[in-house]
């Protein structure tokens, strides 16, 4: 593929709101790890209006505006804000049961390898476990009317895919690969966690610090 060619590919993937890191998209992370083509994107999105970030490891690249002092983009920023918030909690919660269920004693992490196999026997041995999944799966994020824990785990990691935090091994495979996207994650934890108590005027200033 010819530079100009992923180019455009990274592109497009960044202005449809992708997160671009090495276990998502290794060819065009590896593009962007190159400073002088890093550069050619930041300056080809600040164009119009937009700019290339990446989490504090520069292990994940996103898009995010260069300014949002227009109305329409101020409120844009608010909506996708308000959108990460409302994630926050069904997404703590899986991280919580899949910790309990595989014993672990750290967050998922990306490259992480989560395997729907294994998931599933810890989940049938446990009805604690089991309630939790079905608490998750009422509502919000993964709201589903499944009711079989099998199908349940199912609908999550199949909407986790097509959220961008997991990708799996091959079309059928049901081993998947935790994405960049979960730093992201885990930055926008950290930064309600320090910002609690701000307003709205606030935090639209402190979203644009972190270009979500």
């Amino acid at each position: 593929m010819s530079d100009v060619d992923q180019f455009t590919i990274i592109i497009e993937q960044l202005l449809a709101g992708r997160f671009v890191c090495e276990f998502s998209d290794k060819t065009s992370h590896e593009y962007l790890s190159k400073e002088t083509y890093r550069q050619d994107v930041d300056t080809y999105l600040r164009k119009i209006g937009r700019r290339l970030k990446a989490t504090e490891d520069r292990s994940t690249y996103y898009c995010a505006y260069s300014s949002i002092h227009a109305n329409d983009r101020r409120a844009d920023v608010r909506r996708q804000f308000r959108e990460t918030i409302n994630t926050l909690e069904p997404l703590c919660r899986w991280l919580k049961l899949v910790m309990s269920a595989l014993q672990r004693e750290a967050s998922l992490q990306p490259g992480d390898i989560v395997r729907q196999g294994e998931l599933l026997r810890e989940l049938e041995v446990s009805q604690a476990l089991i309630d939790d999944l079905s608490i998750i799966t009422r509502s919000g994020l993964f709201a589903t009317k499944k009711d079989a824990a099998k199908d349940q785990l199912n609908h999550i990691l199949n909407v986790l895919v097509e959220q961008g935090y997991l990708v799996r091994h091959s079309p059928t495979s049901s081993v998947y690969t935790a994405t960049g996207k979960w730093g992201y994650l885990y930055e926008v934890l950290d930064f309600v966690h320090t910002h609690e108590t701000i307003g709205d005027d606030e935090d639209a200033r402190e979203q644009r610090e972190l270009s979500l």
